[in-house]
């Protein structure tokens, strides 16, 4: 019998307990954020729409997409290269030529909308594995771009 009050009282102190955290978590100015939290690393490597065309309207520019090959083989920026986490090391060796002469030049990498992180993966391999910088990650949509209509 002492058991069973003293289980209903350990019962309502864990139930105060999960109530007051959860109001803390809900109220309290000092509560972690509930969305993603992009590094400053992250941003500084992100590129919008408008800078993106003007950067490749003033000098040669790799345009990378990191998109399956289905989707790539649909539709894609002309003259960009294909190279995606699937197939990477048979891409890598495929585009080879095109990647060292990316050494002077900036690269952009794109994928579907704005919250694709398969772009951040591939542009942060290209600039750790193969020392290329700077590798842009595209930040909107590639279909807006009006460099998708002239290479």
């Amino acid at each position: 019998m002492k058991l069973q009050g003293t289980a209903r009282q350990v019962c309502i102190i864990l139930l105060l307990a999960l109530i007051a955290t959860a109001v803390s978590a809900l109220v309290h100015p000092k509560r972690p954020a509930w969305y993603r939290v992009v590094s400053p690393e992250e941003l500084r490597w992100q590129i919008d729409l408008v800078k993106a065309e003007e950067l490749a309207s003033s000098e040669s520019v790799l345009w990378v997409d990191a998109r399956s090959r289905k989707k790539y083989e649909e539709s894609h920026l002309p003259g960009a290269i294909l190279l995606n986490l699937a197939e990477w090391g048979d891409l890598m060796f495929e585009h080879m030529d095109a990647l060292q002469d990316a050494m002077s030049k900036p690269v952009i990498v794109y994928c579907d909308g704005t919250d694709c992180r398969k772009s951040a993966t591939i542009a942060s391999q290209l600039r750790e594995l193969l020392g290329l910088e700077p590798v842009y990650v595209l930040k909107g949509n590639w279909r807006e771009l009006s460099a998708a209509k002239t290479p």
